[in-house]
């Protein structure tokens, strides 16, 4: 019975290695549909219109997985500004021809004007260019080069009411292209650490110590580039959870050890000034 057992399991090992090795990749960009799906480097959710990029598995002509190739050919879609950190330049220059207008699918649906900023991401991705600022404005491919899409006109309402007292004030500048590259190059020093390296930087730092491995890298590389996120001024628990593509923060909230719950915080408040402090390595 044991016999069987391996050969069963090393039939099947055998047929997923072959699947690894066959199998190629798509990459994608589109305008986002809604504001539902999260981006897959950040957790964050990708807001409507905006432009997205999202790369797939596909498997092997003839190989029929059944549920499992529907799971691996499921789009996983990055804000703009995530894709580059999602993989390496190896790993695109790999899967990928050189050319953006071969190697990425959707790309003459986008309007005109966000065309050559999504160009230059893609070269920026192979590590042949400088990574491009997101485009200014996003829109369905549908609008008209002069006019407005609604969710572009109701974007411009939801941001009047925010300048009138709402919580736009959580929102800190948009990263430069700099910025995102210092957090690349953090990154990258800190990859041949351990999880325990790892999390001992957080530790020093008065960071989060939880998570796999490649989130403690995503945390200490962020305060490394940028600076340690402040404590939220509402609750005085935790440090703010900071969005790189969004340049937003939030409180995430904290275990109460007397009452034995844990305790959501609606912090920062909207007039509160918030300020990273500087970077400590270890000793």
């Amino acid at each position: 019975r044991a016999t069987r057992a391996f050969v069963l399991y090393a039939f099947v090992a055998t047929r997923w290695c072959h699947w690894a090795m066959v199998a190629s990749f798509a990459l994608e960009v589109e305008y986002s549909k809604s504001a539902r799906a999260s981006c897959k480097q950040c957790k964050a959710k990708i807001d409507k219109d905006e432009i997205r990029f999202g790369f797939k598995a596909k498997a092997p002509e003839g190989d029929e997985g059944g549920e499992r190739n529907h799971i691996l050919e499921a789009v996983k879609w990055h804000h703009f500004l995530c894709l580059p950190r999602a993989k390496g330049p190896a790993w695109f220059k790999k899967h990928f021809p050189a050319s953006a207008a071969e190697a990425v699918q959707g790309l003459e649906a986008l309007r005109k004007e966000h065309r050559p900023a999504a160009e230059a991401l893609f070269q920026a991705c192979r590590g042949e260019g400088p990574l491009p600022p997101p485009p200014a404005a996003t829109g369905s491919a549908g609008a008209s080069d002069g006019g407005e899409s609604p969710a572009t006109s109701s974007g411009k309402r939801k941001a009047k009411a925010e300048v009138d007292g709402a919580p736009a004030a959580k929102k800190a500048a948009g990263l430069t292209p700099k910025e995102h590259a210092a957090i690349a190059l953090a990154k990258e020093q800190l990859s041949s650490k351990g999880a325990a390296y790892l999390q001992e930087l957080c530790k020093v730092n008065g960071l989060p110590k939880s998570g796999r491995k490649d989130e403690l890298l995503e945390r200490c590389a962020e305060s490394k580039a940028l600076g340690v996120p402040p404590t939220c001024p509402r609750c005085e628990k935790v440090k703010l959870k900071f969005s790189v593509s969004t340049g937003t923060y939030s409180c995430p909230g904290h275990f109460d050890a007397d009452d034995k719950v844990f305790k959501r915080c609606k912090g920062p408040d909207a007039a509160a000034e918030l300020k990273r402090t500087p970077w400590n390595e270890l000793k």
